[in-house]
């Protein structure tokens, strides 16, 4: 009995390893790790830099999710990557509701604050949107918490089909240090 057992422990073995081995190589590259690498989900292929952090996505509305690492004393900053099957909203109605999710600590409007830059990538339109002040965070009919000097940077890129929403929130200084890299990873956009 015990020589059945062991033969078949061997035979399920060598078949695993054999089924390993003749994935196609699509399998393969999905299987790499996003870190510093492409994002082969979907149709958008992308590059992170190579410093920013994979994480799994803290509930199933996110694609993709990433942390920046924070600068001085600052925290991390965190970017959640979304695409809405059948749409998503126009391109300015996240822009609105997005800033919505900041106030001023002078009390003016943050609509007033906001800076939008349009690129091309890959043949995607992207927009990019910044904006600080105070961060109404998981102000999505959740608990908000109201988190000073904080900053979003966010990129909307849309494609054929479906939108994509890259959105990065954190403390300001986390941010503006990272602006750049995001601005030029926000470039990388492209079709799978």
């Amino acid at each position: 009995m015990r020589g059945i057992s062991r033969l078949l422990i061997i035979i399920v073995s060598s078949i695993f390893f054999l089924y390993q081995g003749c994935k196609s190589e699509d399998e393969k590259e999905q299987q790499l790790p996003a870190h510093g690498m492409s994002d082969m989900a979907g149709d958008v292929a992308y590059t992170i830099p190579d410093e920013w952090k994979v994480e799994k996505p803290s509930n199933a509305m996110r694609k993709a999710q990433f942390r920046i690492p924070g600068v001085e004393d600052f925290g991390d900053a965190e970017m959640a990557v979304f695409v809405f099957p059948g749409g998503g909203g126009a391109v300015q109605a996240n822009i609105n509701r997005w800033i919505g999710q900041f106030k001023q600590p002078d009390g003016s409007e943050s609509m007033e604050k906001v800076e939008v830059k349009k690129i091309e990538s890959g043949e995607f339109p992207v927009t990019i949107v910044y904006v600080t002040g105070t961060y109404q965070s998981g102000s999505m009919g959740g608990p908000v918490s109201e988190l000073t000097d904080h900053a979003m940077i966010a990129a909307i890129v849309e494609t054929s089909t479906d939108p994509w929403f890259f959105k990065t929130t954190g403390p300001a200084t986390t941010i503006n240090h990272w602006r750049q890299s995001f601005e030029k990873f926000a470039g990388t956009m492209r079709h799978k």
